[in-house]
């Protein structure tokens, strides 16, 4: 991770001179621990490799065509209403450009999802805002003043792969199959169950991060453990190889329908890594599966470094990962040892919690002390939901209306619940000072967590 930020000056003389410091000693403490010339020589090769490839990335950003164009763009995002206009990412001649649209060049862009192609006219400009940096490192270059859109002559999913029409076919029919729900029922369903989020209104938005549930509409690993649950049964038929070989494109179709959020990738690479581990008879430990995860994926995107949402799956993950175990001792120290239930039930949400916590501080601020109740009631239900969600969805969005309704009504009642608890949760605003002090107990106890002065 340290690479990856110095690779962002490389040709400044002050950082490069605090790298080779930084090198020199990393060498040293390495030796003193006595760690093998083999393990020093790899950390130097990942070392170097990150800082190279931040360094290209960045001079990417920097290097923009700008001008008037006019031909065929790719969206790489859904376009998202925002006021009166449609905001989406387009992709012209191998690089990416932030794109408003108004009027009927909106309403034309908003027919399109992620994948698709669009004939479009207008300029590119570079990005003269107080936000580039924010804009880069979401390898979008600059801004395109679009003037018309229209479709494609030869039809508007000559630039989709494979992958993509898959993707955006399920997710099509995920939202017919919800079709049934209200409104705000239904763009929810959508955030729980692939993550997309952006028809969500504004009030939900807020009541949704004021509660701290804001990432259930973030896919993650639970998402993707649902879905492997769903082809298990079909996986479990196949032989070694073969299996991995589905694992593995399920995989990547799950991660191109979620749209490649910074969570779904960390959470589908860990996936992918343990399956293949498992295939060639081999046994990674939870973290370093992580840890694996983050060398690799920084090495191909140094930008997730600067992702928020990157910063958060990967403390969830560690929160639980590293701190369950100590968690649920405690508790059993605490008269909880013969109640199973509870302790399956709290320890999960508590360690992923505690482990996004500074995160959450350092970006947001304090969480809200309603964000551990808010949590305990409604991610066992909205676990529910992304599990039988997928199947339920796609058989709905085939059948009549009456029968949509009576498959999605029990889904309905969950989506409905877990607003229900994000709005109360929300409501409730307590004062800052019992944030902080809600936050901070479960940190003194763990700290304190003596089991043998306890039984004493």
């Amino acid at each position: 991770m340290v690479s990856v930020w110095f690779g962002e000056g490389l040709n400044s003389r002050s950082r490069a001179g605090v790298v080779c410091v930084l090198f020199v000693a990393a060498l040293f403490v390495l030796r003193s621990l006595k760690v093998g010339l083999l393990a020093i020589m790899l950390v130097c090769l990942l070392g170097g490799s990150a800082m190279w490839r931040s360094h290209s990335e960045w001079e990417a950003v920097h290097e923009v065509r700008t001008g008037p164009y006019t031909g065929d763009a790719k969206l790489i995002s859904d376009p998202q209403p925002v006021g009166r206009a449609a905001r989406v990412v387009l992709e012209i001649e191998g690089q990416r450009f932030e794109c408003w649209t108004y009027g009927s060049s909106k309403w034309r862009m908003m027919a399109r999802v992620a994948g698709e192609g669009v004939t479009v006219q207008g300029e590119r400009r570079l990005v003269t805002s107080a936000n580039k940096r924010r804009l880069f490192v979401r390898h979008i270059v600059g801004r395109f003043e679009v003037t018309a859109v229209s479709e494609i002559a030869t039809g508007a999913h000559i630039v989709e792969s494979r992958f993509e029409l898959a993707a955006n076919r399920v997710r099509a029919a995920l939202g017919e199959g919800a079709r049934t729900l209200p409104n705000d029922q239904s763009t929810l369903f959508a955030g729980l169950v692939y993550g997309d989020d952006s028809q969500q209104p504004p009030a939900m938005v807020e009541r949704f991060r004021g509660s701290g549930l804001a990432h259930l509409t973030a896919v993650s690993g639970q998402n993707v453990a649902f879905v492997l649950a769903v082809v298990a049964p079909m996986l479990t038929r196949l032989r070694r190889w073969s299996r991995l070989t589905m694992t593995l494109l399920v995989l990547i179709w799950f991660a191109t329908m979620t749209r490649l959020e910074p969570s779904v990738i960390r959470a589908v690479t860990m996936a992918g890594i343990s399956a293949s581990v498992l295939a060639i008879g081999g046994r990674f430990k939870a973290w370093q599966v992580l840890a694996t995860t983050c060398v690799a994926l920084l090495l191909i995107d140094p930008f997730l470094l600067w992702s928020v949402g990157w910063w958060l799956s990967v403390g969830g993950s560690s929160g639980l990962i590293l701190l369950s175990s100590r968690i649920r001792s405690t508790l059993e120290c605490r008269g909880l040892k013969n109640h199973p239930w509870v302790l399956n039930w709290v320890v999960p949400s508590l360690a992923a919690q505690l482990g996004v916590l500074p995160f959450i501080v350092l970006v947001f601020g304090w969480p809200s002390a309603m964000s551990i109740p808010c949590n305990l009631l409604a991610v066992p239900i909205a676990g529910v939901v992304m599990l039988i969600g997928i199947p339920v969805a796609l058989c709905a969005g085939f059948a009549p209306n009456a029968v949509a309704e009576i498959v999605m009504w029990p889904l309905g009642i969950g989506v409905k619940w877990i607003d229900t608890v994000a709005a109360l949760g929300h409501h409730l605003n307590p004062p800052v000072w019992l944030d902080v002090f809600v936050a901070l107990v479960p940190i003194v106890l763990l700290l304190r967590h003596r089991c043998g002065n306890l039984e004493a």
